[in-house]
């Protein structure tokens, strides 16, 4: 297995997931969903996921995952652009099916919030590159952990309200 591969293709949705909460500290943030409601009566997806959460995942997702890459070379630019914006889709069916399930924002909930950014990454990505099974197990194995990690992280430091 080459795990300097493994990293570079989910470099950048994790940078993506996890950078959005940076837009947590602007003031004036505005919804994806606009405040809206689903057919069930729920919010689409609620207010943690903002059009400013989306700028930041995707540009540092795809600059700042990118990085390694001028290093050891192995995805493209666009290729790291693209995984960003499939780890914000993701999240947004994430955040859409907590929905429904009437949790709400911020309430845990394993594996979907751990791994809905990563697999839907690795699905985009697998529709014009291969990715062997074992790459994607081994990333669906890290994940759960790092993202735990992070999260901490990102609560300590006054970033999300969570720790979770």
């Amino acid at each position: 297995m080459d795990v300097l591969y493994l990293f570079l293709i989910i470099w950048p949705p994790y940078v993506a997931n996890g950078s959005a909460t940076l837009s947590s500290k602007i003031r004036s943030r505005h919804p994806i969903d606009l405040g809206r409601n689903f057919i069930d009566g729920r919010r689409i997806f609620g207010d943690g996921k903002t059009y400013e959460g989306l700028a930041v995942a995707v540009v540092s997702g795809t600059l700042l995952g990118y990085l390694p890459n001028l290093v050891y070379p192995k995805i493209s630019l666009l290729d790291a652009f693209l995984l960003s914006i499939a780890a914000v889709v993701g999240d947004l069916i994430g955040a859409f099916v907590k929905r429904r399930l009437c949790m709400p924002r911020g309430y845990p909930a394993f594996p979907l919030d751990q791994l809905d950014f990563l697999l839907f990454s690795l699905f985009i990505y697998s529709l014009y590159n291969e990715i062997p099974i074992e790459y994607i197990l081994a990333a669906v194995a890290v994940t759960p952990a790092i993202h735990r990690g992070t999260n901490y992280i990102a609560y300590r430091i006054g970033l999300k309200k969570e720790p979770w």
